[in-house]
């Protein structure tokens, strides 16, 4: 950057902790305290725009019932959140060990547990489905268990096991409650608990009023949802039937306090968020969106619009199936029962239309990223918000590729002693901007060790057709019927979706 550009970072402060942000009322102004780590120097300005791109991953977070029945019940083994792992093979090798959580880094760290010598995983998961390291499929030497909606509620074993127990989704308290009668697990000689259990992201610096929910605020159904409001009919409408939508509904892609990163209530601050299946390119695009914001090459709208729009896409997220199943909480219960009792009659059935529903799932947050793509003039282009183009396609089969690398692992297979997801093959994998084709690993992942690359030596450039004959073995959906969605960009109120509804 500085050989084309050598005053580039002339205005960034390295080493440097912003300890205050609050907004002067009567200025219209941001007041910011800095203090530098080095020369203990401290500073209070003064600013017109202010952007929190701190992450979401800031600190840490514990489930505290968990964390506090160990200490309480004597638990004798070691406790770490999963970014505490600077001596796992200390905290694995030959070791039973429990992580709390079901999602990519209980996923990282099992296969990493076993490539270090752990005895036994045990992945506990609340929900059980959903998570990645749920739906895996098979993990090598089979070391790995999947206890799903399960949780620990006892220490046992003098202090060296723990009893697990089954959870269930109360649609009256929209918790997830243990079940008095449900069944228990018991696992014992547990040396380590590892709490795979996400981030929060840091907002202390914040001052309080301007710090959004990051979708842990609910929008009110009655606020959000038409009269007599119905879902589209998708695959599971003949079995579930019309679910009363819970009165409370989260969401992936809409805080109630933001209007695409910037805060409702003082457009001024904003905050550079990613909510996607592509959370690299999310995280472009919001800045890209912040800068227009300033420049003036993206308007705002009025407050009461931003929050009339911010409706609008939460219907949309409505309409999705997987996208309600998280934020709808009796969809969520409703779906889960249909599900255990289709297993209750055959133990091996799999829902034949779950990939179809990841597919559109894949395609709405790809729509709200190709309209965020569009309003900030960002130099790319997968479309719009009503119709994605080809690559937008490509970007989704990718994703969808992803995925079916953890579902075709067969723990009954000869190589099932080494393989794993990483070990895919990589054909139907490339740049999308150059060609460029992902390359295989040059060993089966459990062999190489840190100082080997990795990689074989870099592929020729191959053609998109190469990708298009892999992707034509998976399923295909009409993007017509995206197009019948509403332009959430255009639409000036409820009536495209309410007459949608209707017909």
């Amino acid at each position: 950057v500085t050989r084309n550009c050598p005053h580039f970072f002339d205005a960034v402060r390295f080493n440097t902790n912003v300890t205050s942000v609050k907004w002067d009322e009567e200025n219209s102004k941001f007041v910011v305290a800095t203090s530098n780590h080095e020369t203990k120097e401290e500073l209070t300005e003064t600013f017109d725009k202010c952007i929190w791109a701190a992450g979401q991953n800031g600190k840490p977070s514990f489930p505290m019932r968990i964390k506090r029945l160990l200490k309480r019940g004597g638990f004798k083994g070691k406790c770490i959140h999963s970014s505490e792992c600077e001596d796992f093979k200390t905290d694995v090798e030959g070791k039973r060990v429990v992580f709390i959580g079901d999602e990519f880094s209980a996923e990282d760290l099992a296969l990493q547990a076993i490539k270090l010598g752990v005895e036994r995983v045990f992945i506990c998961s609340r929900r059980g489905w959903g998570g990645v390291a749920t739906y895996t499929s098979a993990w090598p030497m089979n070391k790995v268990e999947a206890c799903e909606c399960m949780l620990p509620t006892e220490v046992i074993q003098d202090g060296r096991g723990l009893r697990l127990t089954e959870m269930y989704p109360d649609i009256e308290t929209e918790e997830y409650e243990f079940a008095d009668d449900g069944n228990t697990k018991d696992l014992l000689d547990i040396e380590t608990v590892v709490f795979c259990t996400g981030y929060k992201p840091n907002l202390s610096m914040i001052e309080a009023s301007m710090r959004p929910s990051f979708y842990n605020v609910p929008f009110e159904t009655e606020e959000v949802l038409p009269e007599n409001w119905t879902m589209t009919p998708n695959p599971s409408s003949e079995h579930l039937g019309h679910v009363l939508p819970s009165e409370e509904l989260y969401t992936s892609y809409v805080d109630p306090l933001l209007y695409r990163n910037t805060l409702i209530s003082n457009p001024n601050m904003m905050y550079i968020l990613s909510n996607s299946h592509y959370p690299l390119k999310d995280i472009d695009v919001m800045a890209w969106l912040c800068l227009s914001y300033i420049t003036g090459d993206a308007e705002l709208p009025s407050t009461e619009e931003m929050q009339r729009r911010n409706k609008l896409d939460m219907l949309v997220e409505l309409d999705d199936f997987i996208s309600r199943n998280d934020c709808d909480f009796s969809y969520f219960a409703a779906y889960k029962e249909f599900c255990e009792e289709k297993y209750e009659e055959d133990k091996s059935w799999k829902d034949p239309n779950g990939e179809e529903y990841d597919m559109i799932n894949m395609r709405v947050g790809m729509r709200f990223l190709a309209r965020n793509m569009q309003d900030s003039g960002y130099p790319d282009d997968i479309g719009s918000f009503t119709k994605l183009n080809e690559k937008a396609e490509r970007m989704v089969q990718m994703n969808f590729l992803s995925g079916l690398a953890r579902e075709a692992l067969d723990p009954d297979s000869e190589d099932n002693n080494w393989r794993t997801f990483r070990d895919h093959d990589t054909n139907g994998f490339y740049s999308l901007q150059t060609g460029t084709p992902s390359v295989p690993l040059k060993d089966r992942w459990l062999d190489l060790d840190e100082k080997d690359c990795g990689v074989t030596d870099c592929a020729e450039t191959v053609p998109p057709s190469i990708f298009d004959k892999k992707v034509s073995q998976l399923p295909s959906l009409d993007l017509k019927k995206d197009e019948e969605g509403p332009n959430l960009t255009d639409v000036s109120d409820l009536s495209s979706i309410e007459s949608r509804e209707e017909s």
